[in-house]
């Protein structure tokens, strides 16, 4: 039977009782599913505008018979009961309810992608779901959840290599980083890589490989259809119309947290870098509360 992983997290107004909400949705909207949840985390906000409360997050682990999208139907029907306005990019919200992980699902679209693209490096996703699912394999990286939290268990600052698709785009990144001084450079090493096959290469021993592809003509090219070589290189989805020596490039032992992004905006490229930072050492804090009342 298909395992469903499912993050919650909220920030705005009495976060507890809307977790609590969401938890008893969760019963209504799978029926007869099995549903765990995780403990109830506080973590800090990462990667939004400033000024925001502490988020409260958690993961349920939902066993079921439904398909991906029948799955990312009812969440966004869930988020909707919950009062949830989509209105700017990672702003304080009432309630963030994302799919992680779907069985062994790859799912590489515009409107979604499973597992989540940002799931590996996020530490106030992957230590909640141990508590559920430590031993559930992200299809990705070939690593369990477990193995994935250890490898973010580290209380040194994070080593993150980025592959960029041409050598401009790599100078426009590195001009901007050293230009910004809330984006520390110690622990980023950026390189220029024309081969999707070698996204890992540029720094092997990385905590995180982002892979940055440049798209010519971002308003008449899809992005997820021009960097499918390296989605299908990284793991993130397999097609047949990609040539096999492509999909041959995951280093021994799977190559750990990576994440793929396009480089039409060079400043967001920049916040991605940041909060990915943020994210890899993110304090997970316990907070002992009661999932009932």
């Amino acid at each position: 039977m298909p395992s469903s992983l499912i993050s919650l997290g909220a920030n705005l107004g009495n976060t507890l009782e809307t977790m609590r909400a969401a938890a008893r949705l969760f019963q209504d909207s799978f029926g007869g599913a099995a549903v765990r949840l995780s403990s109830i985390f506080r973590t800090p906000a990462v990667g939004g505008p400033g000024g925001q409360g502490d988020f409260l997050n958690a993961m349920a682990r939902v066993d079921h018979g439904l398909s991906v999208w029948e799955v990312w139907e009812r969440i966004k029907r869930m988020e909707t009961e919950l009062g949830r306005q989509r209105l700017r990019r990672w702003e304080s919200r009432r309630i963030d309810i994302d799919l992680i992980l779907h069985d062994q699902d790859l799912v590489w679209t515009p409107h979604l992608k499973v597992p989540h693209p940002r799931m590996s490096m996020r530490t106030f996703v992957i230590r909640p779901a141990c508590e559920i699912a430590a031993d559930l394999v992200d299809p990705v990286t070939g690593l369990t959840i477990r193995q994935l939290a250890s490898r973010l268990d580290s209380l040194q600052s994070p080593r993150i290599a980025i592959a960029c698709s041409t050598e401009s785009l790599r100078q426009q990144i590195q001009s901007k980083l050293e230009s910004s001084p809330s984006v520390p450079l110690d622990g980023v090493s950026i390189h220029g890589c024309v081969d999707p096959a070698k996204w890992w290469s540029v720094w092997p021993e990385a905590d995180l490989h982002m892979a940055c592809v440049e798209v010519p003509d971002p308003e008449n090219i899809q992005w997820e259809d021009y960097c499918l070589p390296w989605a299908v290189s990284m793991g993130f989805t397999k097609s047949a119309s990609v040539n096999q020596a492509v999909s041959g490039g995951t280093p021994t032992g799977g190559g750990g947290a990576r994440y793929l992004l396009p480089g039409t905006d060079i400043e967001w490229v920049c916040h991605e870098i940041q909060a990915a930072r943020l994210a890899l050492r993110c304090p997970v804090q316990a907070t002992g509360a009661s999932w009932v009342t």
